[in-house]
């Protein structure tokens, strides 16, 4: 299993932006997952950069609904559109 964090409040790589925010890309031999998707489009940015292949992503995990943690998910969706969405009832608010 590979962990990558994607996007986070902080980051020691000059090459990555940093926003209040989360998300982190999980690759295991069966799956490429996507766990939260930080607040915006930098998420999809440092992806890029990262060399993560977003159209890859087979599920999504939203832990809850703050926009630090989904706020990316309609970009996301934009550049995927075939990923299980998983989020827990309510987690809108």
């Amino acid at each position: 299993m590979k962990i990558t964090t994607v996007i986070e409040d902080t980051s020691f790589n000059a090459e990555l932006e940093a926003e209040h925010g989360v998300s982190f890309y999980i690759e295991t031999e069966k799956h490429k997952l996507l766990a939260d998707t930080g607040a915006s489009a930098k998420t999809w940015s440092n992806a890029e950069k990262l060399g993560i292949d977003l159209s890859a992503i087979d599920t999504v995990f939203i832990s809850h609904g703050h926009y630090d943690h989904a706020g990316g998910l309609p970009g996301f969706l934009r550049l995927n559109d075939h990923a299980r969405i998983w989020l827990r009832r309510g987690a809108d608010g």
